[in-house]
């Protein structure tokens, strides 16, 4: 009997304490990924853009999406081993109207890189052509009421 309970007991010390593991991970990446999000935002409210009604910050843009492209053929080779490059989409809307795409060079592994930032101003077919799709980002963009 001493034995079934010191297995046991064993047992469930090996759980707890595996749980507490992954849940310490889990944590520090969530906290990890939201340093770097507010990160990007001060950079991106940092950045200067040119609309109608002169020229403002990336504070008085609306961002109404974010969108993700990776160097997908650059992670399949398995010979490569080194930071894999991603862009991060952002299209803002701002006065006059205005329409933006910021595309938010980064490189994994490389925290102490800065952002690069490549500011592209779109008329509004192309960004209604972005936004295709994505209705609550449609609504921000143009301040459309969502018809159900």
């Amino acid at each position: 009997m001493g034995a079934v309970r010191w297995m046991l007991m064993l047992w469930l010390a090996t759980v707890v304490i595996s749980t507490a593991v992954v849940a310490w991970a889990v944590l520090w990446h969530r906290l990890d990924f939201q340093r770097e999000s507010a990160q990007l935002r001060a950079a991106f409210d940092a950045l200067w853009f040119d609309t109608p009604i002169g020229r403002v910050t990336g504070q008085a843009l609306t961002v109404v999406k974010v969108a993700y492209q990776i160097d997908e053929a650059l992670l399949a080779s398995a010979m490569y081993t080194g930071p894999a490059r991603w862009d991060a989409l952002w299209y803002a809307a701002g006065p006059g109207p205005s329409y933006f795409l910021a595309v938010c060079v980064l490189e994994s592994g490389k925290p102490m890189t800065p952002p690069r930032w490549i500011v592209r101003t779109l008329d509004e077919p192309h960004m209604r052509a972005a936004l295709n799709g994505d209705r609550n980002a449609q609504m921000l963009a143009f301040n459309e009421a969502i018809q159900a």
